[in-house]
């Protein structure tokens, strides 16, 4: 996103702005936010006073900027209807003007023809348009010959790691979130929601307590990790986290990156114990428990079938 945004800021200082882009990328790639900084650099042209610009780009309070999502499962034609006289009140509003037109990609077919029209007579020559989507392969062909496209790519866990260590977020939350999602967004509602922060400190403890035989898994998880199962995708989470932490047993024997660096000294002792066919074998039954999720299998259940699974393991 770092690279498009200077792209941006070198095209608009260069006065070589495009009336239309596609922006292309996968969710958590960023789209929404490059627009909004793209918007300030648009709109803080010949402007004196910028200093509540930006907040009100993001709470969508300036005039001169329109976003549209579906309504429902698709954008529908009232929706460009309503874009194209918003915008052609240009004697109300001063300065460039903004749209942009998210999941460009569930536009229906009378929609799109209205866009294409509003496109190609344009009611001022200061109108820009940013088109997004998930998958520019989905988009209507025509849409895409009249725009300029620029792809983005998954944000990468390390970078936004980092910018959840910036924001302050406990360092190993900052470290495993990224491997549940590249969006930021949700990336900090996780890192928001204590239950996650216990669910670490779960797996931290467990892990400790691997070795000490006296200590039932069994008892511990029935005990301690009920909350675990508050819903199926906190749950789910769980998994995948104990999914990469076993992962992390055969990454340690092959000399390669840990994830859960913060128990680096466990993972070393852990490893040298556990025969690689029994990790494998471990990852494999973990797997299936996942995978068993999407048929609404019991959570009591899979919880238990897990402590059972990994105690087995010891």
């Amino acid at each position: 996103m770092k690279r498009a945004y200077y792209f941006f800021k070198q095209t608009i200082l260069k006065n070589r702005l495009a009336h239309l882009y596609l922006i292309s990328g996968p969710k958590g790639s960023g789209k929404s936010q490059l627009v909004d900084d793209v918007a300030f650099l648009i709109l803080s042209q010949n402007r004196e006073d910028v200093s509540h610009l930006q907040q009100q780009i993001e709470e969508r309070k300036i005039a001169n900027m329109m976003v549209i999502e579906p309504d429902g499962l698709s954008i529908k034609k009232e929706q460009i209807l309503a874009l194209q006289a918003e915008f052609s009140k240009t004697a109300l509003v001063s300065g460039p003007r903004i749209y942009v037109i998210k999941n460009i990609e569930k536009i229906g077919v009378s929609a799109a023809n209205s866009l294409l029209k509003f496109m190609e007579e344009p009611l001022s020559h200061s109108v820009y348009g940013f088109l997004l989507t998930d998958n520019v392969d989905d988009v209507m062909r025509t849409i895409i010959s009249r725009s300029q496209i620029l792809h983005l790519k998954s944000i990468d866990e390390k970078d936004l790691e980092l910018e959840l260590i910036n924001k302050g977020i406990d360092e190993r939350v900052a470290v495993l979130a990224p491997y549940l999602t590249k969006n930021i967004d949700e990336a900090l509602l996780l890192a928001d929601n204590p239950n996650f922060l216990d669910m670490v400190n779960f797996i931290e403890e467990m892990v400790m307590n691997w070795s000490d035989l006296n200590i039932s898994l069994p008892l511990y998880f029935a005990q301690k990790g009920r909350f675990l199962i508050q819903d199926r995708d906190f749950f789910m989470n769980f998994l995948e986290l104990i999914l990469i932490y076993f992962l992390d047993l055969i990454h340690y024997r092959a000399h390669q990156e840990i994830t859960f660096q913060f128990l680096r000294e466990q993972i070393q002792i852990q490893s040298s114990q556990m025969q690689i066919a029994d990790i494998q074998s471990l990852i494999e039954q973990i797997q299936s428990i996942l995978q068993k999720q999407t048929y609404y299998i019991n959570l009591e259940l899979a919880l238990d079938q897990l402590s059972y699974t990994l105690e087995k393991m010891r």
